[in-house]
Parts: C-alpha cells; structure tokens; sequence
C-alpha cells in the first residue's frame, strides 16, 4: 500500500490537497508514481468556476464536487499486477492520463489504463504535457494533409498552442498564430511560428490576407473554446478552405450566416475533441489514428524535438499551488500560460 495525495476541486473556487491509501494493485492494475502532471486550463478552469456543461449533467455522476481534476501525468512504474498488458515493469518511465496526484491505480478496461513508455531522452517534466497535446494534434489530424499548406490558429491558450506546435510538425507552412494576449503571442513565435497577430490592433482578417497575399488561410483552427468565434474562424479561411474547432466551444453561438459565410464560399467546418477522433469508435479506417497511435507521435516528437515546448511553460508548482495557478491562469494571462505540478521532492 502507499498514500497518495490528490488535488480536489472541493467547490466553484476552492481547492484542497487530500491524502488517501491506494492498495497494490489487483492483477489487471497497474500502480504508477506521477512527478509532473500538467494542467489543462480550459477543462480545469471550466470545473474550478462551475461552469463546465457536464457539471449539470446527472448522468455523467464523476463531473461532480468534490472533482478530481487533471488527465496528463507522466512518472515511474511503482508496481505491475500480473495481468496488465504491456510487459510493464517497477521502474519504467511512462506517460498516462492521470488525475493531478503523486500515484494513481489504474485499472485494465477503464479510460486510464492507458500507459506509454517515454523514449530515451524525453524526460517526465516534458513527457507530462503528452496527453493534453492529443487535444491540440486533433486539429492536424482533422484535416488531413498538412504539409505546406498554410495555417492559423486562432486562440493560443495551451490547446491552441499545442495545435499551432503540431502542425508545424506536419510541415504545415506558413504556421500564423492569433491571440490578444502578448505572452501566448510570444509562446506561439518561440514556438516556431511564422507569424502572430494581435485582433487589439487591427482588422485580423486584413492583417492575415495581407500577410499570406491570399483570401485566407488554407486551414484555420478554432482553439478559443468561445462559440461566437466560430463565424470569426470561418472568415480568416480561404474559399474552399477548412476550419476545424478543436477548442471546446461551450455555449451558443448566434447571427452566423450560413449562406453567404460558410455554403456559398465552399468551407469545410469539422469538430475535433481529442477523445471522440481517437475513440475506437471513430478510428475504424485501416492505418487509421488512434489514441496509442497519436500518444507514440507525440512522445516520439517531443523527445526528437520537433514538438517544441518552448515558451510554454511560465511556472512549475506544488499541489498546495494549485488554487493560485488556477486563479492566474483565469485573471493573469499575460504572466501565467502552462503550468506544471511538481509531486517529488528533488
């Protein structure tokens, strides 16, 4: 047995740190140890102000308080039951989607089994960012081909900055990122990106056009999570362009023309949430992504350095920390972008 500590969202803007007992592990679990867990604002900030959609929904009972958030941690193999599949052993390095906690027990069957070992060379601090990368990647892979065509991401929080940094990967050029907030702006330009651009400033539709000396974008990816930028999205893509929401838009969006913005001008408007693309169910095709495929991409990727992380990162905390990044990351944009949870103590 270990005790394990576990961040909760106990209520709308209020976290506690709590301890538990985890038992070892039946023989289909597997017990793994997290040094680093990532935060997904967008998610976690949504459950932290009571807002998320499912918090109201009465058949999904765990999005409920007290919340246990996070779903990206990367850390060491404590113990393997003699059933789990993968010839995991004590020791090994390994990414998964795990709660912000120091050890999770993970069970054979259930979403969180899933576990990837980490390339040499990629160490947990970056490997932690895998799984909310997957969300970002579902832009790229939407798509379809990338390589040379040109892209804008419109909204660089961590889901727009992960699909700006996935498909410069894919050889998508130019790669141009929009955002108001400077820090993101300079995250997305470290990042690799050809170009950003500040909406404060100026018409963003003009300032794209002139910049790529064409109509629009070939692909524009929607990673605001605000549903009134969808038609803004639509409008920075070339005719017969594609525009692909890969941000979680909660709510309504209103006054979109259909006709003249979306049907006359030949667009393609696709979603793009990481779980649903990779679920079994929508990966039926061949060859085709799924979940362990678009997991060893992103691994592969970061540990060969060509996902870049840099400028990504503003601050690394502990879990008594948290309440304080959650806070930061929904009033102080401009100081606070990604944020990391430190669970050992070296």
């Amino acid at each position: 047995m270990v005790w394990a500590r576990q961040v909760v969202i106990v209520e709308p803007y209020k976290v506690a740190v709590r301890e538990v007992e985890l038992p070892d592990p039946a023989p289909d679990q597997i017990l793994v140890a997290a040094e680093y867990t990532a935060i997904s604002a967008g998610t976690e900030l949504a459950v932290y102000t009571g807002t998320h959609q499912w918090l109201k929904d009465p058949t999904l009972p765990e999005w409920k308080f007290p919340f246990r958030s996070g779903y990206s941690a990367a850390g060491r193999v404590l113990k393997v039951g003699r059933d789990f599949p993968g010839g995991f052993r004590e020791g090994d390095r390994v990414s998964f989607p795990g709660n912000h906690a120091s050890a999770e027990l993970l069970t054979v069957g259930q979403e969180r089994c899933r576990v990837w070992r980490l390339p040499e060379g990629l160490s947990t601090e970056q490997a932690a960012w895998a799984c909310i990368a997957r969300y970002g990647l579902g832009a790229a892979i939407r798509v379809g081909i990338t390589l040379g065509r040109s892209v804008a991401v419109l909204g660089l929080g961590i889901i727009g900055q992960f699909a700006l940094r996935c498909f410069l990967a894919a050889g998508a050029a130019p790669v141009v990122g929009i955002d108001t907030v400077r820090r993101r702006r300079e995250a997305a330009m470290a990042a690799g990106a050809d170009e950003v651009f500040d909406p404060a400033t100026g018409d963003v539709q003009q300032q794209l056009r002139r910049y790529l000396g064409t109509k629009g974008a070939e692909v524009v990816a929607d990673a605001t999570g605000v549903p009134s930028a969808v038609p803004t999205a639509m409008s920075l893509a070339c005719d017969g362009g594609q525009v692909v929401v890969v941000g979680s838009p909660r709510g309504l969006a209103n006054n979109v023309n259909f006709y003249d913005d979306l049907h006359r001008r030949y667009l393609e408007v696709s979603g793009a949430h990481g779980n649903m693309l990779f679920e079994p169910d929508h990966t039926r095709i061949p060859g085709h992504w799924d979940i362990h495929k678009a997991q060893q991409w992103l691994l592969h990727h970061l540990a060969r350095g060509r996902l870049r992380l840099d400028g990504l990162v503003t601050h690394v905390v502990s879990p008594e920390q948290v309440g304080q990044a959650y806070e930061g990351l929904l009033n102080d944009k401009e100081n606070y972008l990604g944020v990391l949870i430190k669970w050992t103590e070296t």
